[in-house]
């Protein structure tokens, strides 16, 4: 039986990441941190909800490559999901030292340029290697390759998204503050246009690009946010023309006020500044965000079908942003499990799974997944159904 382990197992992510492993599939999980005791609980309790004993709970630390060699000896994957991707390098190499499979959802250009460099040797051992893992990065490549799917000839495919979460009930640790200004140093504003990748630049970030995302969130400003599973896309998909992930604001005192200054205090003292950058982060969330809240992505796509210009609509949406995180790391390692999706190398979770199966699989796990393709001109009122 396949053993699964899970680093930060009874964190945020790692928890519903477990239940929907528990609920979905037959594999043993290890959930596994530096508190043993909220480790143990956090099994218990899933035993105590699913029959079979499939959980156990286990002290590790990331960090530490001696404890996660100790670990991973018994089993088949691991899933980074702790909140930092510093300890990226000490994580892969006790798999690779276990020889066994790799899974993360951290959004890092350091962490990638460590896990490239690791390549020839995942290949040599036969492992499957996943980074980029939830739903963004994860989905968004995915997105756009579910679209080149249901068109003769995909033109243009843009993706976008909202999160809004009540952050007043979330608690923040320094890890995960570190990696939200992480990201932020990481940030780059380019999108796919006239046969290359453009940056928008200073003046252009003053106009923003405007998406309608139905619901209750309506019609919001957009920013190009860069996502490396993006890169390979115009190659793989022969004539598309225009692509992009296009991350929404978080409320107006985040993205006019604290976020000119975080980025200022980095430039000056990336260390000092990026904890002080954090502590305003987290003050802006917490006391400026409001309803309504949830997460969703939304793909706009326009080509060719059976002749006749046609555009495509999808949507992936859950109120818990936790939860959209996990479900597209359960779904994509339900095909890692089966083979399906198992091959040596190093692979972006967007790029890796059969985008149809892996829309599904979310929606057996409680997310919804709306897709509607329609001639580009039709006046028929908006509908929804389900992506096949």
């Amino acid at each position: 039986m396949t053993t699964i382990v899970i680093l930060g197992g009874y964190g945020n992510t790692g928890r519903e990441l477990a239940r929907l492993l528990l609920e979905h599939s037959e594999a043993q999980l290890v959930l596994a941190g530096r508190d043993g005791v909220k480790a143990r609980r956090a099994a218990d309790a899933w035993n105590d909800r699913f029959p079979g004993g499939h959980a156990r709970g286990a002290v590790a630390d990331a960090s530490d490559r001696d404890s996660l060699r100790r670990l991973l000896e018994d089993a088949d994957v691991v899933v980074a999901a702790s909140s930092t991707s510093a300890d990226a390098r000490t994580v892969a190499e006790a798999a690779l030292e276990a020889g066994i499979d790799y899974l993360d959802p951290q959004f890092s250009r350091s962490k990638l340029v460590v896990l490239k460099e690791m390549v020839p040797r995942i290949e040599a051992a036969g492992l499957c290697f996943v980074t980029d893992g939830g739903f963004h990065p994860g989905l968004p490549a995915l997105l756009v390759r579910y679209a080149a799917q249901r068109f003769d000839r995909l033109r243009t495919a843009k993706v976008g998204s909202v999160i809004q979460i009540d952050w007043k009930g979330l608690a923040f640790s320094e890890n995960t503050l570190a990696e939200l200004v992480a990201e932020f140093r990481d940030f780059q504003m380019l999108h796919y246009r006239d046969g290359h990748w453009k940056s928008m630049g200073w003046i252009e970030s003053f106009r923003p690009i405007w998406m309608d995302f139905g619901r209750e969130f309506g019609r919001r400003y957009t920013m190009p946010m860069f996502l490396e599973e993006m890169r390979p896309l115009p190659e793989m998909i022969p004539g598309l023309q225009e692509t992009g992930f296009f991350v929404g604001g978080f409320n107006w005192f985040v993205d006019w006020i604290v976020m000119p200054l975080g980025m200022g205090l980095l430039w000056i003292s990336p260390e000092a500044g990026g904890r002080a950058f954090g502590r305003m982060l987290a003050w802006g969330l917490r006391r400026f965000s409001q309803p309504p809240y949830g997460t969703l992505l939304q793909l706009e796509a326009r080509g060719v079908k059976d002749g006749v210009e046609s555009a495509l609509k999808a949507t992936v949406y859950h109120p818990d942003g936790y939860v959209l995180t996990a479900a597209p790391m359960a779904a994509c390692l339900l095909q890692m499990l089966d083979g399906s999706a198992r091959r040596p190398g190093l692979h972006f979770q967007a790029l890796l799974a059969e985008p149809g199966r892996l829309l599904e699989d979310l929606r057996k796990m409680g997310v919804e997944v709306t897709s509607l393709q329609l001639p580009a001109d039709s006046s028929q009122p908006p509908a929804v159904s389900q992506p096949t």
